[in-house]
């Protein structure tokens, strides 16, 4: 006797064009238990593979902050938790790993992520602002080794829902604590023009800051507001002298033009110039004698004022040593993985 006939199994959801573009369409990428040749085809031109992380300068913030068996990690940024497993391998068993990461939303994921794979960490909802708090709580009177990573996770950029790229449509949100503050849009029409430009000057070290300012301005006050990533993309590109409906970004190793822009205003959104203001501020006195202290930063603006506030730890003898220069991705990683290009990793050793 038969049974009763199976159920159809349901089709994929097409897309329009020849390649997927939007996160969720990429089902290839998103599962590469089942199609492992794509991750490989993706990477191969330059690109991170939708619902991937690739943690920037693995290797030499290992070589540089040297995490070793039984030692105590604080990794201020948790993300997908690329640098956090390998500092939890470095540690061992006998080590602590303590996570901090804003975005609650993703840090739920990557903890239980990181679970999955036998690797337990303490984790905490907080920026690096709060890091002081949080090893009060552990009762801990420091830490050996202390990572904080100044940009953005995969997982952050690739879902359009969270808006903080202009690659993909999406909600003009860039929070990230979804649950409290501004979106983007709303800090966009309310900031004054002046103010707005000083923040792409500085946050993005946009060389067409007035004019980016100055264009958005305008559309605040006489145009539709700007509710989508496509939306302000389109005003940027135009102060840029783009056509938005022809625009093509020649490859993933060519800056798109909004890119300063979309930087600049997440920073401000994010606060997070004054949550690294707090973090140097309270460095010296997060770590025991001889810890490490690597911070990864993606612009001029950042890596300049982790320097100077490096510089003046060691003239006060809090820092035994300041590595100089920062340390930069080598040409193999900026190749295969083009957000690394900016990155660069200023570390010190506490006296």
């Amino acid at each position: 006797m038969s049974g009763p006939p199976l159920p159809r199994p349901g089709r994929r959801r097409r897309y329009r064009g020849t390649h997927p573009r939007r996160f969720d369409e990429r089902y290839k990428e998103l599962d590469p238990e089942r199609y492992p040749e794509e991750q490989a085809k993706v990477a191969a031109r330059g690109d991170t593979p939708a619902g991937t992380h690739r943690p920037v300068l693995l290797s030499e913030v290992l070589a540089a902050l040297r995490p070793a068996p039984g030692e105590v990690v604080l990794d201020c940024t948790v993300g997908r938790g690329g640098h956090a497993r390998a500092l939890a391998a470095a540690v061992g068993p006998a080590g602590v790993v303590l996570g901090l990461d804003r975005d609650r939303e993703e840090l739920d994921r990557t903890v239980s992520l990181l679970a999955g794979e036998g690797i337990g960490i303490r984790a905490h909802g907080t920026n690096f602002a709060g890091a002081g708090r949080v090893l009060a709580a552990e009762g801990l009177d420091g830490v050996d080794v202390l990572l904080a990573d100044l940009g953005l996770s995969s997982m952050q950029i690739d879902r359009p829902e969270r808006g903080f790229s202009f690659k993909s449509e999406g909600p003009l949100d860039m929070r990230m604590d979804r649950s409290k503050g501004k979106t983007a849009s709303e800090w966009i029409a309310s900031v004054p023009e002046e103010e707005l430009r000083r923040v792409l000057g500085t946050h993005g070290e946009e060389p067409s800051a007035a004019e980016v300012a100055r264009a958005i301005r305008a559309r605040v006050l006489s145009g539709p507001p700007i509710l989508t990533t496509r939306d302000l993309s389109g005003v940027v590109l135009r102060a840029l002298g783009f056509d938005p409906r022809g625009f093509r970004q020649p490859d993933a190793f060519t800056r798109h033009p909004a890119a300063r822009t979309f930087q600049a205003i997440r920073i401000a959104v994010n606060r997070e110039d004054e949550a690294l203001a707090q973090l140097l501020r309270d460095l010296p006195w997060l770590l025991r004698s001889g810890g490490r202290a690597g911070i990864l930063c993606f612009h001029g603006g950042e890596e300049e004022r982790v320097a100077s506030a490096f510089a003046a730890g060691r003239e006060a003898g809090l820092y035994a040593s300041v590595g100089e220069p920062p340390i930069r991705p080598s040409p193999e990683e900026c190749r295969s993985n083009p957000r690394a290009r900016s990155a660069r990793l200023c570390v010190a050793v506490r006296a």
